[in-house]
């Protein structure tokens, strides 16, 4: 039974951070940066879902063309060592974390989008976004966002199975220079963000250090969302209610602890986590 909730939290993990990494929400809000940088802060934005359900295969079929993106395969490591020297960095730790019991690397992945205004505005009008401006000087222009290496890996804490990653900083380019706000916009519209919030991010968040991460919030979802303070940094608790069932039976939630800074993105967490001692280890990374 233990080896099995240490099998399920390690899934849990890895699902948590792909989803968070690699979601098409992400992807999309990587169309909105300058040219080559590394972020220094993540902002997570949960918004309500407006996009109707009948407009996404059109939006598919107009922008498929434009985006490419392959999902990595984790792979198995042996050790911190062999780990690290795949990465490229030292891998850091929560304090008290300093064995595994299982480990991996994601390997690094881009994601590349080839700007075609009439593909873009033809995918507005679908998701009703018709009145978000796209110059067509931006048409040809090339954004890309590298993401990864990342660790992931399980360990065990008062006999319960915890997650942890730890991703290297997501590098964003945007070739030629020039106003990325249009797509900031266009984007945050087509994943399904409100005009009025899409506008208002679009045009006052710091995109030359600040990824963006937007949650949508679809009716009838459970996810609770929780901003947490981590001294000068933001951390986010996410919350999946009666995720996971428990040896005893009973049915539990899992909880993450998303945060990042200069050195990374990170995540930790796992079935029945104690929020507080999330809280905890990231404050006592090394």
């Amino acid at each position: 039974m233990r080896s099995r909730a240490i099998w399920i939290g390690g899934l849990l993990l890895t699902l948590s951070a792909l989803a968070v990494i690699l979601s098409p929400a992400l992807r999309a809000a990587a169309h909105e940066f300058l040219q080559g940088f590394r972020l220094r802060r993540l902002m997570v934005v949960p918004y309500a879902f407006s996009l109707s359900e009948n407009a996404i295969p059109t939006l598919h079929r107009a922008l498929e063309g434009d985006v490419s993106f392959e999902a990595p395969e984790a792979r198995p490591v042996q050790s911190l060592a062999e780990a690290e020297g795949i990465l490229g960095f030292a891998v850091r730790r929560p304090a008290g974390v300093e064995t595994f019991a299982s480990m991996g690397v994601i390997p690094e992945t881009a994601v590349r989008w080839t700007v075609d205004v009439e593909h873009l505005r033809e995918a507005l009008r679908a998701a009703g976004a018709e009145d978000v401006e796209v110059p067509e000087a931006l048409h040809g222009t090339v954004v890309t966002v590298t993401v990864g290496p990342a660790f992931i890996g399980t360990f065990e804490f008062q006999g319960a199975p915890y997650g942890w990653l730890h991703a290297a900083p997501p590098v964003y380019t945007m070739q030629p220079e020039g106003d990325v706000r249009p797509l900031a916009e266009a984007a945050l519209r087509l994943i399904g963000m409100p005009a009025a919030e899409a506008r208002r991010l679009a045009h006052t968040v710091d995109w030359g250090t600040t990824l963006l991460l937007p949650i949508p919030m679809a009716p009838g979802m459970t996810l609770a969302v929780e901003p947490r303070a981590l001294g000068d940094r933001e951390a986010t608790l996410f919350t999946f209610p009666e995720a996971v069932q428990a040896p005893n039976g009973e049915m539990v939630p899992v909880r993450f602890l998303l945060w990042s800074d200069d050195h990374g993105i990170y995540l930790i967490g796992g079935p029945d986590a104690d929020p507080e001692q999330l809280i905890r280890w990231a404050r006592s990374l090394r």
